[in-house]
């Protein structure tokens, strides 16, 4: 598998082989499905956290999923066991104020399992944002070299078919 500068080098190569098109200054005729082939071959070389964005979303949800049903759990048992304490009459009081504490720590404990799902799914799209705009401005980059190649490769045609220079063509203006 070729690596996304290999590729658009290939693109770069594409380009200076294209025909310019006759009486226009900045077109070109490039060999279409070739230029389609190496853009297909870019877009299945992206990096793997861009791939795996969705994946890492639906990790997420699945957590906070899972954290969410494990808390309502507690809460539910916590619950039970108020009322079994609370039916009893001779530890009425003393049920109630141990059910109570039940209560509250299971929801602590909730919240505790909440916070962390969330934090973790926070920090796992933290580092795929910060991969992805890395990853973007790589293409940029290319996409600017790509532009600036393009332009020097029509002026120097330009050039061929006037029988100038660049630098007579720009001396003139």
């Amino acid at each position: 598998m070729r690596s996304i500068e290999e590729l658009l080098a290939n693109v770069d190569d594409i380009m200076d082989r294209a025909k310019a098109v006759p009486f226009s200054s900045d077109k070109c005729i490039v060999d279409a499905r070739e230029l389609n082939a190496v853009i297909d071959e870019i877009r299945m070389n992206l990096p793997q956290e861009i791939h795996q964005s969705k994946a890492v979303m639906t990790d997420r949800d699945n957590i906070i999923a899972g954290a969410t049903k494990e808390a309502d759990e507690i809460t539910a048992k916590a619950q039970e066991r108020a009322r079994a304490l609370v039916n009893q009459e001779a530890v009425f009081k003393e049920a109630k104020e141990k059910a109570e504490k039940i209560i509250a720590a299971a929801e602590e404990q909730a919240n505790e399992i909440l916070r962390g799902a969330f934090t973790f799914s926070d920090n796992i799209l933290l580092d795929t944002e910060n991969a992805v705009n890395q990853n973007l401005e790589t293409v940029r980059q290319a996409r600017k070299n790509l532009r600036s190649a393009v332009k020097t490769r029509v002026a120097a045609n330009r050039a061929k078919q006037t029988g100038k220079t660049p630098d007579s063509d720009a001396a003139q203006e």
